[in-house]
């Protein structure tokens, strides 16, 4: 049985501001959290992703805690929850640092950039773009370095780079070659581009509680400690090398000035072993932050997990959680697009499931 949505639910723009693969639905997540939590509830995403969870707690009115090792999702996650109160304010500050850019007397050097990533830019453009993201670190301005990240691959012309996938960074020069397509090679002008994509993200705001509690930490999950509120967990883990967050996004994590993707993508695309490791470590560490009657609600993909005993992944979730003391409440369809998420073996992941538990 799929959960019950909201009706007349409407999608925040924030949502949009920078790609990232195997995103939870924002709807069927505020409906989770109409559900399974309070206004008095705080809600705790331990793999907070690109912070989906913790943006529609934030518009609902809940206090909200975000968890993830991908340095990546940290700063979108912070972008989300920390973005300017309105559209003329981050306009404003964009002007002020494309005013400072502009009175640099030398240019920015190139020459320590790695070749895969000059490949996929203009060296005029490739410049700015350090410019950019050198400032913008410096200041801890995770808003507009999300959106700086969010516009920097593609092929679409409100984007920075030469003809290239979205989601990962791939050129993809032999669809689009240079010689039928010169316009796709130009230079393109960040702030110009920045801006519009600024304006983009501001489309559709909902009404949000700057003086809101909210928190995002870029640290291992197991490391979490000193949370005693109302706890509502709501989270997707990265499960199976299902997805391989950190190699999608090398590029990104390149300019974050976080290039050891392959280190990282062993610590959060794990394999069986790993992963059921890590959930006992989880329902163990939860089992003792969250207060008896709390909900915690758990989405994986409704796969194989052991194949001598023809167990699904959803069902060794609920084994886990037994464990450490927490009721099964329900299990609930959760219906993806099919293009949505795929596994290394190239089988789709047709559907997931919702895992509700609480503590007993």
């Amino acid at each position: 049985m799929p959960i019950e949505l909201i009706q007349d639910y409407q999608k925040s723009s924030l949502h949009t501001i920078a790609p990232y693969v195997g995103k939870l639905r924002p709807d069927i997540v505020s409906s989770i959290i109409k559900e399974y939590s309070d206004k008095d509830s705080t809600i705790f995403d331990p793999f907070c992703g690109s912070g989906t969870v913790l943006l529609e707690a934030w518009i609902m009115g809940r206090k909200t805690i975000g968890i993830d090792l991908n340095y990546y999702a940290y700063v979108i996650s912070m972008a989300k929850l920390f973005p300017y109160a309105n559209f003329e304010t981050a306009k404003q500050q964009l002007e002020n640092y494309n005013n400072y850019l502009e009175t640099k007397n030398s240019d920015i050097i190139i020459t320590d950039v790695p070749n895969w990533i000059k490949d996929f830019f203009h060296a005029d453009t490739l410049s700015e773009i350090v410019a950019w993201k050198d400032i913008l670190i410096k200041n801890n301005d995770y808003f507009i370095l999300a959106c700086l990240l969010g516009i920097l691959h593609h092929q679409r012309p409100g984007f920075l780079s030469y003809p290239s996938s979205h989601g990962a960074p791939y050129l993809r020069s032999k669809k689009y070659p240079k010689s039928e397509y010169p316009n796709m090679y130009e230079y393109r002008n960040v702030y110009e581009r920045l801006l519009k994509k600024i304006a983009r993200t501001y489309k559709v705001m909902t009404k949000l509680d700057f003086g809101q509690s909210r928190e995002v930490m870029n640290i291992n999950t197991l490391n979490i400690h000193g949370i005693t509120d109302n706890l509502t967990i709501i989270t997707s883990p990265p499960y199976m090398k299902s997805l391989t967050y950190a190699r999608d996004n090398r590029m990104r994590l390149w300019f974050l000035e976080h290039p050891d993707w392959e280190e990282l993508d062993q610590n959060i695309s794990m394999g069986k072993e790993s992963f059921s490791k890590l959930m006992d470590g989880c329902f163990n560490k939860w089992s003792t932050i969250q207060k008896k009657g709390n909900y915690c609600i758990v989405v994986v993909g409704d796969i194989l997990f052991d194949k001598t005993h023809k167990k699904s992944l959803p069902d060794a979730i609920c084994d886990i959680a037994t464990k450490f003391s927490y009721d099964i409440i329900d299990v609930l369809d959760y219906p993806i697009n099919k293009d949505r998420k795929v596994v290394k073996t190239e089988s789709r992941i047709r559907t997931e499931k919702i895992c509700v538990f609480r503590k007993g």
